[in-house]
């Protein structure tokens, strides 16, 4: 596809994209506004969205959204292999004094019944039960985790032959961490709903993967009328809505004695998401010449071999790119997990708590809990954006 060089389409296409961008964020950026309010700030005839410590740090923002811009406009012209020219430091001057005057204007043209003083007290309220000066030393250590985790994680690309296990042996530090902390801190209950959460999503995603993998290696190498079957089977499974499964499940739960537990989560989360997963698996398969592990068993590697130690690191973005999608839709599922449990609700079933009453008193601890159920996913998309991007436009070499 060539670049449109009318200036008019070009611009026209980048409104549309900024457009999209902002209806998309909006909603979230609501929320995180809403959860820092108090009951008579979220309930106010007059919207007010703005909190008082931005007003009082305006020029701090203003200076920081400016480096930002700078920031992404340097790395897009590296990664286009941009020369800065004077036009282009122009149109990046001017950039950063649309963005960041236009933040102050809009600021100082706020009246007081426009802004609210902002709190922590809603995310105290749904993750401690303890004080905040309790927690602090916990919370401290926490950070620097947190810090060290992310500074591996980025040093791990300077190791490509052990990246991957500094990858799982960071997965591993964070699951383990999350289960161990209930040992050391009274959490409130929302908290072990997001343990819940990690404990399913992590089983559903290895289950699955490892499943599709071969599953999907294996319908991608055989092309005979039973392998069509299966694939559209599998399609036929995953086109059924959720409430055909509740009754099947419901009463396999009960006669197994299995209700209420992590194993019957998982096993019906891997149900509804194996098909696809065995579908976008194959489709990363099929992009790798039979060749390649052809070559390797002439080698003397077996056909397991030859998957395990050739197949799998070429397709592996396409595995990360897999992997990312069944841990959304494992790790928001709502209806199986709500009623094929009682007491281990996961994350989506406990924001229902918050959102299924007509108490205003829970409009800003509802707000609070949808911020922190989605910053784990953004930052899990941020960390691994350089596989997804990689799986969906190409998942692995061509043939």
């Amino acid at each position: 596809m060539q670049k449109s060089k009318n200036p008019y389409v070009r611009g026209a296409i980048h409104l549309l994209l900024i457009g999209w961008v902002i209806y998309s964020v909006a909603p979230f950026v609501w929320a995180v506004i809403g959860s820092f309010q108090r009951t008579v700030d979220a309930t106010a005839r007059q919207p007010r969205f703005m909190p008082q410590s931005i007003i009082e740090n305006s020029i701090p923002i203003a200076i920081f959204l400016a480096v930002i811009v700078l920031t992404g406009y340097w790395w897009a012209a590296q990664s286009n292999h941009t020369r800065m020219s004077l036009r282009n430091n122009v149109f990046a001057l001017l950039l950063v004094t649309i963005v960041s005057g236009g933040f102050l204007v809009f600021v100082n043209s706020l009246t007081n019944n426009q802004t609210f003083p902002a709190r922590w007290d809603n995310y105290q309220e749904i993750w401690l039960s303890v004080t905040p000066e309790e927690f602090a030393p916990v919370g401290l250590g926490l950070i620097g985790l947190i810090v060290a985790l992310v500074v591996i994680g980025v040093s791990a690309r300077r190791f490509p032959r052990y990246q991957t296990r500094i990858y799982f042996g960071i997965t591993a530090v964070i699951v383990g961490v999350i289960l161990w902390l209930p040992t050391v801190v009274q959490f409130a209950e929302f908290y072990d709903y997001f343990q819940n959460s990690v404990i399913v999503t992590v089983g559903t995603v290895v289950i699955s993967i490892s499943i599709g993998c071969l599953a999907g290696y294996g319908l991608a190498r055989y092309s005979g009328l039973s392998g069509v079957i299966i694939l559209f089977a599998a399609l036929a499974f995953r086109a059924l809505p959720r409430m055909a499964f509740i009754l099947p499940y419901y009463y396999f739960s009960q006669i197994s004695g299995l209700y209420d537990t992590y194993p019957l989560l998982i096993i019906t989360f891997v149900a509804i998401n194996q098909p696809f997963t065995i579908w976008m698996l194959r489709s990363f398969f099929m992009e790798i010449p039979r060749e390649l592990e052809e070559a390797a068993m002439i080698d003397g590697c077996n056909r397991l071999t030859a998957f395990i130690r050739v197949i799998i690191p070429i397709v592996w973005p396409g595995i990360i790119t897999t992997s990312l999608f069944t841990l959304l839709l494992a790790y928001n599922e709502f209806l199986l997990a709500r009623l094929l449990t009682s007491s281990l609700w996961t994350l989506p079933v406990g924001i229902s708590r918050f959102t299924s009453g007509e108490d205003t008193r829970l409009i800003p601890l509802s707000n609070a809990s949808a911020v922190s159920i989605t910053i784990p996913l953004v930052i899990l998309i941020i960390f691994f954006q350089r596989y997804l991007i990689k799986g969906l436009a190409g998942g692995a070499v061509k043939g």
